[in-house]
């Protein structure tokens, strides 16, 4: 793929798609576990924003010969996140909805989520909860990856 067909749009759109998945993987194990009551788990996924967040930004990058425009950078974690959690949203939503009824009861209980927690306020928590996160999170990944001289790659060798 060439350099000019690379846009920041459809690295995030990749990396947001990869980061939902990998979140619905996630809460499956832990439904498989029945560790989902144990709401504070459910904020380790947030490493996988900062990971996908990351690689996005790197890849794209390095896609663009190590030159990366700040808000670019910027734009990529917001989207990262706003993808991720949107197939989240979407998926936990089916998921209280049609399997587990339950939970959406055991998220109003803790200290999270408010007690009128229905099931359009939980996909947009959701949504909110991983489009806000990735735009921070960008925002200081654009710390490092601002310099012409900083990407991943740099690092493992």
């Amino acid at each position: 793929m060439a350099s000019s067909t690379i846009t920041y749009q459809k690295v995030s759109i990749k990396y947001g798609i990869l980061v939902g998945i990998v979140h619905i993987i996630y809460f499956l194990i832990m439904w498989a576990l029945g560790v989902l009551d144990i709401v504070e788990l459910s904020f380790i996924s947030g490493l996988f924003l900062v990971i996908g967040i990351c690689l996005a930004i790197s890849n794209f990058k390095k896609a663009k010969g190590g030159v990366i425009q700040y808000f670019q950078g910027l734009g990529i974690g917001a989207t990262v996140g706003a993808v991720s959690s949107s197939i989240l949203a979407v998926f936990l939503a089916i998921f209280v909805s049609a399997i587990d009824r339950e939970y959406l009861a055991a998220l109003q209980a803790s200290s999270f989520f408010p007690e009128g927690l229905s099931i359009l306020s939980l996909f947009v928590l959701t949504i909110l909860y991983g489009t806000v996160p990735g735009a921070w999170i960008a925002f200081i990944a654009m710390q490092w990856f601002k310099n012409p001289d900083h990407t991943m790659t740099d690092q493992i060798k």
